[in-house]
């Protein structure tokens, strides 16, 4: 009996398309409370700032433009508007700021709880949804030494429910893991997966405002299941992609300095890609790459996507797979929570035992001081820096490739005299009869 590793035709048939979030249309008499136009504006002018950009997602855009009209009678100064953010919007995006060579950023909407590199200095105004404190308190009687962690959007009511609640802690920032109950007010179930492993939480409870009820929060076995084989496939793979899909969050490039040791010391090819949002349609361009390794927030949603030629995996994945040292089984989306610096020598590599792939059922071999292909004679030696034909890595792969693009074929094309071409346009040149 053998196992099947591909995709089951079960799964397109029973995939279920995501509604996109509804446009956002705010009555104009609540537009100064939803959007904090006074809070903005004394924020600008208590550090003077003079060019600001404000991020929206994309169903915030409605209301930009009356935003920034308000912002600017007020100031008296141009601010503006990033349509297109490069990476995921609960990010900052410092790139599309740099171009207008901006001094502060306002950011609208949802944040995920990532640490950000502060790079710019950043004003933050969360959503607010409305919530019933009365129907809340009858879901929090039997719960009384929990602490209450509040999403962005509920961080509104933060005064409210501590008043409510004098016997509870509210939290709406940084959280310290002091307490062994914690209820989360939201219904973000990625946020809440990302915050119970990153803070290895054993109980968690979450709150949804819109159906009132208090659930106890088991995060999904298959996400940790996953592990496994993308464990493998990684042990296979000789050719990484190392995506840069976010520069805001904190760490990001020691994560991306992380992933490139991990990959040198196994003797492997990475290449580093930087395309802005990840698509389908962008990453099939890579045939050469066996493994995509996705540096973003815990908040993308690329890791669970079963649309993309390539495995997408974490850079715990990788830590898992290549660091013989790694003893960290707690997993995370937040590179933040495990990123180490633990050195990785050849070897500690040349030690590790043989194993067979749990996926192609061969046997994987580490030689010590080379770097062993599975192509037959076809060995790079590094102690002696002998060179030697290696068709896995890009320039190989492409050698085998019946076309590799527009050649120039120097030596191979006798030459001729300049000699004249068509004449006219391309809707009808002279020559042409018709």
């Amino acid at each position: 009996m053998s196992a099947n590793f591909f995709t089951n035709d079960a799964i397109i048939i029973e995939r279920q398309i995501d509604d996109l979030p509804k446009l956002v249309s705010t009555n104009p008499d609540e537009l100064s409370y939803i959007y904090e136009i006074d809070n903005c504006v004394k924020w600008i002018q208590n550090h003077n700032f003079k060019k600001v950009c404000l991020q929206f997602p994309d169903y915030m855009l409605t209301d930009a433009s009356e935003v920034a009209k308000s912002l600017q009678n007020r100031l008296q100064q141009t601010v503006y508007i990033l349509g297109d953010t490069a990476y995921e919007s609960c990010c900052i995006d410092y790139i599309a700021a740099a171009h207008v060579e901006a001094d502060a950023i306002i950011h609208f909407g949802p944040v995920c709880f990532s640490k950000p590199t502060e790079t710019t200095p950043c004003l933050r105004i969360f959503e607010k949804y409305p919530l019933d404190l009365n129907k809340l308190r009858l879901v929090l009687t039997n719960h009384a030494n929990s602490i209450i962690v509040l999403d962005t959007p509920y961080a509104v009511h933060a005064n409210l429910i501590r008043q409510t609640f004098n016997n509870l802690i509210v939290i709406t920032d940084d959280f310290v893991h002091t307490a062994s109950s914690v209820i989360i007010v939201g219904n973000n179930l990625r946020k809440i997966l990302n915050f119970k492993l990153a803070h290895k939480l054993t109980e968690v409870f979450y709150y949804d405002p819109i159906t009132t009820t208090l659930t106890n929060y088991d995060e999904d076995l298959k996400v940790l299941k996953r592990r496994h084989f993308l464990v493998e496939t990684i042990k296979d793979s000789i050719t990484f992609g190392i995506i840069i899909g976010t520069v805001s969050v904190k760490n990001y490039f020691s994560a991306i300095e992380r992933v490139k040791k991990l990959i040198r010391v196994h003797g492997k090819k990475y290449y580093v890609i930087s395309v802005g949002k990840p698509t389908v349609a962008k990453l099939a361009n890579f045939l050469e790459i066996d493994v995509y390794v996705v540096i973003t927030c815990g908040m993308n949603e690329i890791y669970d996507s079963r649309d993309f030629y390539k495995p997408i995996v974490t850079p715990y994945d990788m830590e898992t797979a290549l660091n013989p040292h790694w003893k960290d089984s707690h997993f995370s989306y937040d590179f933040n929570s495990y990123l180490t610096d633990l050195e990785i020598s050849k070897e500690d590599v040349d030690n590790m035992l043989d194993d067979v792939s749990l996926i192609t059922g061969k046997v994987r071999t580490s030689v010590k001081g080379m770097v062993v292909e599975d192509v037959g004679s076809e060995v790079a030696t590094r102690e002696s820096g002998a060179l030697a034909l290696n068709t896995n890595f890009g320039a190989g792969f492409l050698s085998q490739r019946g076309w590799k693009g527009l050649e120039q074929n120097l030596g191979c094309d006798q030459p001729d005299t300049v000699s004249e071409g068509r004449r006219g346009i391309a809707q009808g040149y002279q020559n042409e009869t018709l």
